[in-house]
This record gives structure tokens, sequence and C-alpha cells, in this order.
């Protein structure tokens, strides 16, 4: 993981390149924006975390709500390990089969108009993704951490790329698939920087942009926060169509879902809603109730308007309590550190990508999911936890050997520091072991 601050790569994320800069004549040309952003975010993280403290005179980093946004990040992107994204594949097909006119892609005008209308449709996106209870069904993952900060920009389900690429289609009719791809990556990675609670009120750009303290908005689940704010970089949108709201001075935020998830489990966070659909879907009398459920507000009820009754949302009670288990100091370090050896394997998987090894891929992520998976079981102090752990701790030795030559060549360039990297998980894998005997001897 490498945290370099290129200044190219710090200016997209605020949209502040030139039109110049995102001329691009073909797909294969444009740059991985967004995965080259990943490296400002994780830095972006520490930063965020040095100036609450200073702020607060305390510790405000959580692990396990930390932990479940990443793991959740993680997962969104395994498809892109096997396939090209829906979004730009569809869009290329529509393009090929459709287009009416081409604009230039080298011209300031195509990339005025590009910037207004991925912004628009990404609008249109996003409000879809709350007021459709089966495009909410995947967004909810997002909304679903009751913090409010740069990991929360991570969490992100695996599910929603399949439904958000229609929205894009028609900007196919003349606008190169190059250029809306350039401007979808802008599109995204802008709103990372406005999970944050560090960064008030800015001025006259309230006015324009989709700021930290719009966006606070939108993640409340205070009831006049409910489905506003939908914006991604101008905030003119909800102003526009009737669904801005401005962040109130007098009434603190709560963050999360109206219905709080309460686990760490990341596949649980991914899937939760789907199963609530499907057994709601399973009770419907009629074929009319059946398409309210799919297709209606998530707060619809037969007899109520499309997305339900405002006034029935609860109430936020003060003082805000938020979901926690109380886990050992011990086990937040080892669960720690071991999330970070996870996450130093999966930044090798685009390697193994683009060495062709489909099997080493399949293992990588798999092995990363029950990573994941136990974390989120310590996390919540599981009584099956150890004995995931143990397995987990198992495998993990097959998959350092069989990873042995990428993680020396692409992760440290240095034998000597995969020696080190590799003693840590020995150490720890015994550590784990001698600790887990200990507390059965107890028993």
């Amino acid at each position: 993981m490498n945290l370099n601050l290129d200044f190219f790569t710090l200016r997209s994320i605020f949209y502040l390149l030139k039109p110049s800069e995102t001329y691009f004549d073909k797909v294969e040309n444009v740059p991985d924006f967004t995965s080259r952003a990943f490296n400002v975010f994780f830095s972006f993280i520490i930063i965020e975390q040095i100036i609450l403290v200073y702020r607060k005179r305390k510790i405000m980093f959580r692990l396990n709500d930390t932990i479940s946004s990443l793991s959740a990040g993680m997962i969104s992107i395994f498809p892109n390990f096997y396939f090209r994204k829906l979004h730009l594949v569809t869009y290329i097909w529509c393009f090929d089969k459709f287009n009416i006119y081409s604009l230039k892609y080298d011209s300031f005008w195509t990339y005025l108009v590009t910037f207004l209308l991925v912004d628009m449709a990404y609008y249109w996106l996003h409000r879809a993704a709350h007021e459709v209870n089966l495009f909410w069904a995947a967004h909810q993952t997002h909304h679903s951490s009751e913090e409010y900060n740069i990991t929360t920009a991570l969490r992100q389900s695996i599910f929603q790329a399949y439904g958000g690429w229609i929205f894009y289609l028609p900007l196919s009719l003349f606008i190169p698939p190059s250029i809306f791809l350039v401007h979808v990556h802008l599109n995204v990675i802008y709103q990372f920087w406005i999970h944050t609670e560090i960064v008030d009120n800015l001025g006259f750009l309230e006015l324009i942009l989709n700021t930290p303290s719009h966006h606070r908005v939108h993640h409340g689940r205070n009831p006049y926060c409910i489905d506003k704010n939908y914006a991604g970089v101008l905030i003119i949108w909800d102003k526009l169509f009737g669904t801005f709201e401005a962040e109130k001075d007098d009434e603190q935020l709560a963050y999360g879902l109206v219905h709080p998830l309460k686990t760490w489990d990341p596949i649980h966070a991914q899937i939760f809603n789907y199963k609530y659909i499907f057994k709601k879907f399973r009770k419907c009398a009629t074929w009319s109730e059946r398409f309210g459920v799919l297709f209606k507000g998530p707060g619809w009820l037969m007899g109520t308007p499309r997305l339900g009754i405002r006034e029935n949302l609860p109430k936020i009670k003060y003082p805000i309590k938020k979901y926690n288990v109380e886990v050992e100091t011990w086990k937040n370090w080892y669960i720690g550190l071991h999330f970070v050896f996870t996450l130093m394997i999966f930044t090798i998987l685009p390697k193994i990508r683009q060495n062709k090894e489909p099997f080493l891929i399949t293992l990588n992520i798999c092995y990363t999911l029950l990573c994941l998976t136990c974390y989120g079981k310590l996390l919540y102090n599981k009584k099956s936890a150890i004995n995931y752990e143990m397995f987990r701790l198992m495998i993990n030795v097959l998959v350092c050997i069989l990873n042995a030559p990428l993680i020396q060549i692409f992760m440290f360039q240095s034998n000597i520091l995969f020696y080190i990297f590799t003693a840590l998980n020995t150490l720890s894998f015994l550590a784990f072991f001698i600790i887990v005997l200990i507390t059965y001897s107890k028993v």
C-alpha cells in the first residue's frame, strides 16, 4: 500500500484537473483514477483521525466500525478482478449501436457537457437508490455505518453497480466512452472527501457544490434528513428537483440506518435487506403489493404514499448511543494487525490479475472473505470466532507460500521485509494459539 500523494491524483479528487488533462481518445488510455486515489484516501483517513484527536482531545477512532467499512469496500470490488465494469461495457455497446453524433473528445464544450450530464445522471441514480426498495437493498450497505468519516466513503455494496448502469445510457447517444469514463471516475472520487465532520461550512461554495455539510444531512437518520441531498458534485440538482435540505445547527445528527444494522458481519451487511424484501414479497397477497415491495420506497406500506409516511419515522433519542461490542484490548490489537496483513495481501490482487492467474485470484478472494468474516466474528465476540480464526490461520500459511513471489516483487521489493512479514504472521499465529490454550485451560 503506497501512501505517495502525487499532485495530479490529489487534484483529481477535488475535480480540479484542467479540461486538457481529461482528453483521452480511447478507453484504454484513461487512467484508473479511482484506484490511484485509494492511496490518497488512506492518507486522508490518518490525517482526519489526527485532526479529530487534536480537536476533541480524545481518540475518536472505532476499530470495529472502521474494519466494517473497509471490509465492505474490499468486497464491493471483487467482481472487478473477473469482469469489466458493467456500466462501461453497456455504455460502449450502446455507443457502438445507437450513437447519433459523437462529440469531439478534445473539446472544452465536450468536457463541460459531460461533466454536467454525468453529474445529473448520478443524481437520478442516487435518488433511485434511496426511493426504489430493490435498489436501496444494495445502497443501504453504504449507509449502515453509525460513524461519518472518510472510511464511511469506502463502505460500498457489491451489488450496486448492477442497478446504476442504466441511468448513464442516454449519454451514449453523443458522448464518447473515453470521456464518459473520465467523468464517472472523477464524479465518484470527488464524493469520498465529503464524508467527514472535520470540515464545517465552506461559505459561498455551499450554494453550488455538494459539501461535507450537505452530505452529512444525506447520511443523517434524523427525520428531516431522510431522502435529501442526493447530489454527486453539484448540489444544484437537489435545489432544482426539490430534495435539498440544509444542515441544522441546533440538532445533532445521528448517522446510519433508521433501524441500525447491529452487526460487524461483512456478508450480512451486504445481503440483509435482500432477505428482508424476500420475506415481505412472500407474504404479499396481490401482485400490486408485490410490485410496491420491490419498486416503491423502503418505508412504503399498503395504503400509504410511495415513500411511506414521514411522521412514522422514529425520533432520535439523545444522547445518541451507537452499536458497540466491548472486546479485550489484546484482541483489538490482534484484529487490527491481521486486518493490515489482509489489506496488504489484497493490494496484490491487481498484479495477479495482470499475470492472468485466475486460480490465485479466486484463492485470494476466498481467503480475504474468510479473513473479513473472522474479524467480524471476533469483533462481535461470537462463540464460534475462535474456531473460525484457528482455521483461518492455518489457511494463512498456505496463502503466504503461494503468494510469496508476488509479495516479494510487488509489495516489499526486499527479501528482508518479506521475511519480517512472514515472521510477524507466524508469531501472531503462535501468540493466538497460546492465548486460546490458556483461555480454554481456565474453563
